[in-house]
C-alpha cells in the first residue's frame, strides 16, 4: 500500500511540474513585456492637422539678392494661454527683424549695435506680419497654444531699415565730431590760459 502511495505521488510530480514550470516562465515573460502608455510623455509635442506647413519652411536667406523679399517664419512654440502665445510670437518676431538687421549690419566697418537701430513691435506687427496662425497643441496629454507668423520683409522694408542704419551712422559720426571738438575746444582754452599766465609773468614789472 506505501509502495501504491509513494508511485502515485511521483507520477503525479512528473506530470504537473512542467506545467508549473512552463505557467512560472509564461508569467516571467509577461512581466518582463513592455506595458503601453496610456499617456503620451511629456517631451511628445502632438501638433493638429490643419497646421499651416510654412511654419517649419524655415526662411528664406538672410541677405537678399537684388532687393528679393526675406521670409521668416516664427512659432512661440506651446504655452499656457492664447494670450501668452501671442505674446511670445510678437517678442520672437521682433526679435527676428533684430536679427536681420544684424546680419546687415556685419558688413559695416563701424560696430552699431541692433538694438540701436530701433525697430519698433507697431511696425513689425502692422507692416511685416502676411500670415498668422493660433491654434492649440497637445504637449504629452496637456493642451496647449501656439501662436505663429510668416514675416515678409520687402524691398520697401528693406529700405525702411537701411535708412534707420544710415540714420545711426551718421549720429555715430556726429558724436565722434563732437567729442574731437571738444577736445580741440579743451586744448584751445587750455593753451590760452597758459598763454595768458606766461604774458602776466612777462609784463609783472621786476622788484628794485
Amino acid at each position: 500500500m506505501k509502495i501504491a502511495l509513494v508511485l502515485s505521488l511521483a507520477i503525479f510530480g512528473c506530470v504537473f511540474a512542467p506545467q508549473a514550470g512552463l505557467a512560472d516562465e509564461a508569467a516571467d515573460k509577461e512581466a518582463s513585456a513592455p506595458v503601453a502608455l496610456s499617456v503620451p510623455p511629456l517631451d511628445h509635442v502632438d501638433y493638429p492637422l490643419d497646421r499651416p506647413t510654412w511654419i517649419d519652411e524655415g526662411r528664406s536667406p538672410m541677405d537678399p539678392v537684388d532687393g528679393e523679399d526675406v521670409f521668416i517664419a516664427v512659432s512661440s512654440g506651446p504655452a499656457p494661454s492664447p494670450e501668452a502665445a501671442v505674446e511670445m510670437m510678437e517678442v520672437m518676431a521682433l526679435g527676428a527683424v533684430e536679427n536681420y538687421v544684424d546680419q546687415k549690419l556685419q558688413g559695416l566697418s563701424r560696430e552699431i549695435d541692433a538694438a540701436e537701430i530701433g525697430v519698433e513691435l507697431d511696425w513689425v506687427r502692422d507692416e511685416l506680419i502676411s500670415r498668422r496662425y493660433d491654434g492649440t497643441v497637445k504637449t504629452g496629454d496637456v493642451v496647449q497654444y501656439e501662436s505663429a507668423c510668416l514675416l515678409r520683409i520687402d524691398k520697401s522694408h528693406q529700405q525702411v531699415l537701411d535708412r534707420l542704419i544710415q540714420n545711426q551712422q551718421l549720429q555715430h559720426r556726429l558724436a565722434a565730431v563732437g567729442i574731437l571738438g571738444g577736445m580741440c575746444l579743451a586744448g584751445l582754452l587750455s593753451g590760452s590760459i597758459l598763454f595768458g599766465w606766461l604774458s602776466s609773468r612777462q609784463q609783472r614789472p621786476v622788484a628794485q
